[in-house]
């Protein structure tokens, strides 16, 4: 197996379970922001320390080297377009949400946690760009799973292939509409409100 196949198969696993443990906490949030808060807290020990951070950077910088020169080997034709695209936003979507998380915890001194994250959906016009934003990360997670599903790996099943994509709007709705406060009110901290009335020029 070539080694640029090999390096983006198993930094590609790294990121996949770092993104499945992110959606199910986020899931969480459907139960109410305290549940999320300690589901979160529970897994905070790798995501922030020195070493889980590099291995996620790392991770994500062998996925954008290895599909980049994998990209010039595809032949652009239904799935495999499908699974370049998405996996080209996944690559964006990842290294721009966790440098944006990593900037404002260690710049800002503002825990990413529940708040942090609902706060991109409270405010008008801003919540507009961020739905579309996360909607399509999490589609494109799904549609990129079920491409690697639909060339047989890990396995070959067309069953799985149909309810991946399917499983991610699912997904996506439920996160969401918890975030934007489709289930209770969610009171944004004052510390949090004046980082995206200053970050993003909110009145």
């Amino acid at each position: 197996m070539p080694l640029t196949k090999l390096a983006h198969r198993y930094s590609g696993i790294v990121l996949i379970a770092f993104t499945i443990s992110h959606l199910l906490i986020h899931m969480t949030a459907i139960f109410g922001i305290e549940v999320h808060l300690r589901a979160l807290s529970s897994v905070n020990w790798i995501y922030r320390n020195p070493v889980g951070e590099a291995v996620l950077i790392l991770a994500i910088l062998i996925q954008i080297a290895s599909g980049f020169i994998r990209l010039f080997k595809k032949k652009f034709r239904r799935w495999a377009a499908l699974q370049t695209i998405s996996g080209i936003y996944l690559l964006i979507f990842l290294f721009a949400h966790t440098s944006a998380a990593t900037f404002t915890h260690w710049f800002y001194g503002i825990e990413t946690n529940f708040y942090w994250a609902a706060g991109s959906l409270a405010y008008a016009p801003l919540k507009y760009g961020f739905m579309v934003y996360y909607f399509a990360a999490i589609m494109a997670f799904f549609v990129h799973i079920a491409a690697a599903v639909r060339f047989g790996w890990p396995v070959r099943s067309k069953r799985l292939v149909q309810i991946l994509p399917i499983l991610g709007v699912i997904v996506s709705i439920t996160i969401l509409s918890s975030f934007a406060g489709a289930f209770y009110d969610i009171s944004i901290p004052d510390n949090v409100a004046a980082y995206y009335q200053a970050f993003f020029s909110i009145p």
